[in-house]
C-alpha cells in the first residue's frame, strides 16, 4: 500500500475519532443540560465509566493526531498498525449511547448493537498491535489492505457472534456477553503472542531501542484492559495512564529506531 494511502486511511480513521469524541460530548452535555432544566434523571450519572470513555476517546482524537504528525514522513507499517491501534480507542465513545438509551426508556436491542460495536473497537486494536509486533521483525508483506479486512472480518465475526444478555447492562456501560472465558482465553492469547514477537525482534537485533518498545507495549495492553474492563472503578484511571505512559514511549522508540533506516 503506497503511503499516500496510508494517509487518507489514518486520515479517516481521524476523522472517525473527531465524531465518536463529539458523540460523546454532544449526549454527555445534552443530559447534563436537561437535569439543568428540571428533568428527572431515571439513572444515576455512571461517573467513572464517563471518565474512562472520555480519556480514551479524548486520546484517540489528540494523541492520533499527534502521533500522525510525528510520524508523517516514516513508512513503516508497524508506526502504522501502531496508529491504527490508537484509532480504535475511539469506538469506547459509543459506551455512552446505553447511558442514553437507559435514560430515554428505549428498547435494550439498540444497546446490545452498541456493546457489538464496542467490542468490535476492542479486538480490532489488539489484532492491530499484534499486526504491528509482526513487522517490527523480518516481515515483508505489503498487502495491507488484504490484511486490514481479514482484521476486520475477523472482528466483525467475533463481535457479530457474540451471545449478548440484553436484560443485563454492567456498570461499564456494556451488555453482559456469554462466553467470557473464551474471550479471555483470545485476548491472553493476543497479548502474548504480541509482547512475544516484540521481544523475538529485540532479542534479534539486539536494540535497546526494541526493548524499550516492548516495555511499552506491555503498558499498552495492560492499560488497554484496565480502561476497558475496569471502566467503573478508578483503576480505570491508572489504565489510562499506562495506556499514555505506553504510547508516547513507544512512539518515542519507535521514531529514534526509523530515524536511521
Amino acid at each position: 500500500m503506497k503511503l499516500a494511502i496510508r494517509r487518507v486511511v489514518l486520515t479517516s480513521g481521524a476523522v472517525i475519532s473527531f465524531l465518536f469524541f463529539l458523540l460523546f460530548l454532544v449526549n454527555v452535555l445534552g443530559v447534563v443540560f436537561s437535569r439543568t432544566k428540571g428533568v428527572e434523571w431515571k439513572a444515576e450519572a455512571p461517573v467513572w465509566p464517563l471518565v474512562a470513555i472520555g480519556l480514551s476517546s479524548g486520546f484517540s482524537l489528540f494523541g492520533g493526531f499527534g502521533f500522525r504528525r510525528l510520524f508523517r514522513r516514516v513508512s513503516s507499517l508497524e508506526i502504522y498498525f501502531f496508529l491504527l491501534f490508537i484509532v480504535s480507542l475511539s469506538f469506547d465513545a459509543i459506551k455512552v449511547l446505553n447511558w442514553v438509551f437507559l435514560i430515554q426508556n428505549l428498547t435494550p436491542y439498540l444497546g446490545g448493537l452498541i456493546t457489538r460495536v464496542v467490542f468490535f473497537g476492542y479486538f480490532f486494536g489488539l489484532f492491530c498491535l499484534f499486526t504491528s509486533s509482526l513487522y517490527s521483525g523480518e516481515i515483508s508483506y505489503q498487502k495491507i489492505g488484504t490484511l486490514l479486512g481479514m482484521i476486520g472480518t475477523i472482528c466483525l465475526a467475533l463481535s457479530y457472534s457474540m451471545p449478548v444478555d440484553i436484560t443485563s447492562l454492567q456498570p461499564t456501560l456494556l451488555y453482559r456477553v456469554g462466553g467470557e472465558e473464551y474471550l479471555f482465553l483470545l485476548r491472553i492469547g493476543l497479548m502474548v503472542l504480541t509482547l512475544l514477537s516484540f521481544a523475538r525482534s529485540a532479542l534479534i537485533s539486539r536494540s535497546r531501542e526494541e526493548w524499550s518498545i516492548c516495555g511499552a507495549v506491555a503498558l499498552l495492553l495492560v492499560g488497554r484492559e484496565l480502561i476497558f474492563y475496569k471502566a467503573d472503578s478508578p483503576l480505570s484511571l491508572v489504565g489510562f495512564v499506562m495506556l499514555a505512559i505506553g504510547s508516547f514511549y513507544f512512539s518515542r522508540k519507535s521514531y529514534l529506531k526509523h530515524l536511521w533506516i
